[in-house]
């Protein structure tokens, strides 16, 4: 299991695919590859239990490798996660299935 705080920001609610990405600063890639979260489609939970279909997607850019929670642009999220909302960000896998939870932090 993966965990880290994200704090929603325009992109989130801007771009189709309200892209949430993994921070090195608090996750270690290596961890994200030895538990096989490092790729793959994923079931997106959001606070309040509605779900989605996303993937992980991953990337190289001018400050190095990066890898970012994506919806498929079809796919509807709820309006009720406002820029500067704090949340937790939980990933892992259960019986051959993928998770990403998002949840409020207190």
């Amino acid at each position: 299991m993966i965990t880290f705080q994200f704090t929603v920001n325009d992109s989130f609610n801007t771009y189709s695919t309200h892209p949430i990405t993994v921070p090195k600063s608090q996750v270690d890639y290596s961890e994200l590859k030895k538990q096989t979260l490092d790729s793959g489609d994923f079931i997106i939970t959001f606070p309040r239990g509605e779900r989605v279909r996303g993937h992980m997607y991953s990337g190289d850019a001018g400050y190095g490798h990066y890898y970012q929670i994506r919806t498929y642009p079809d796919e509807v999220i709820p309006q009720y996660l406002a820029e500067g909302d704090d949340v937790i960000i939980i990933i892992f896998s259960h019986s051959g299935n993928k998770y990403v939870v998002l949840e409020y932090r207190e």
